[in-house]
């Protein structure tokens, strides 16, 4: 059974104050970090406090102190080593085990590698998270938004949404869960998705989206939001207008604008007038534009 960081936090703080019942030291035990930690604790009892070497001066004075009070200089120093200890064995815990996250902003892209020389492309407003530590037994790897993978080959490779899991061993696709829609494109290789607890596997030119899966052949190595574009085939216009405020990092409402009609289509990252015509054309809407505010209108209302 797994445990969270705080449960083994606090299971690490009774172990240093030797407070571990029977059945929370079978839990400690059974941590992945269990010999790690307690090789660190033998280098502790290595430790000694500093012999004090004197003259005759300071061997007079440490005559005059009391037994208790050299006691307590002793007691202190090795205090001080214990508490550093404590402070470095907990820096090291935490960072080993600390999650690392790569975010993407409105109107940015990231390029990140893995640990195995996986390469990841995050799309705007979106992020990844994966462990370091635990990379070499478990390729996993936490989804927010959307981002296209190029998989290292080797053990399984699981990319983890709220919607569902994209498992490959080493192939090319991307992902996207937004708006309560789960979509998967493979490009290159296979790949096996979890969705609503049924699998379904993909091959290149194969789109899954919420449970559909459209077996298809196109040209692209990689998706279109790549190269700067994103490509909408039958989405409802109120996704596409999400997505072009995660482009370009501006607010947009709409005046009489019905938001559930279909868009096919495409619009660019780089230039956001020729972006807002592309949008608005093909529905008869007209734009008003004010720094990051912009207000689609329909015609009819003019």
């Amino acid at each position: 059974m797994s445990i969270s960081s705080m449960e083994k936090a606090e299971l690490i703080k009774k172990w240093l104050d030797n407070n571990l019942n029977p059945e929370e030291q079978k839990a400690f035990e059974a941590l992945e970090d269990y010999n790690e930690l307690v090789q660190l604790s033998d280098k502790l009892k290595q430790f000694k406090a500093p012999d004090y070497k004197s003259d005759g001066v300071l061997e007079h004075i440490l005559e005059q102190k009391k037994t208790k009070k050299s006691k307590l200089i002793s007691f202190n120093v090795m205090s001080k080593i214990a508490a550093v200890f404590v402070i470095g064995l907990s820096l090291l815990y935490f960072l080993n085990n600390t999650d690392t996250t790569v975010n993407a902003i409105a109107a940015n892209k990231v390029n990140t590698t893995l640990p195995d020389n996986s390469m990841v492309t995050v799309n705007a407003s979106s992020s990844i998270t994966y462990n370091k530590k635990s990379w070499s037994n478990k390729r996993q790897v936490k989804l927010k938004g959307e981002a296209f993978f190029k998989v290292a080959k080797g053990s399984k490779f699981d990319v983890v949404t709220n919607a569902g899991t994209v498992s490959v061993l080493g192939t090319e696709f991307n992902v996207k869960n937004r708006n309560n829609s789960f979509e998967v494109t493979c490009y290159e290789g296979s790949v096996l998705v979890t969705f609503n607890n049924k699998e379904e596997r993909l091959a290149p030119g194969d789109y899954f989206r919420s449970g559909v899966v459209t077996r298809q052949k196109f040209e692209n190595v990689s998706p279109t939001w790549i190269n700067n574009e994103s490509t909408f085939i039958s989405e409802p216009y109120s996704n596409v207008i999400q997505e072009f405020e995660r482009q370009y990092n501006v607010k947009v409402t709409t005046e009489n604008v019905d938001t559930s009609l279909l868009f096919t289509g495409k619009f660019v990252h780089n230039d956001i007038d020729i972006a807002l015509k592309t949008l608005t054309l093909p529905f008869n809407i007209v734009f008003e534009q004010n720094e990051n505010a912009i207000i689609l209108k329909s015609e009819r209302t003019k």
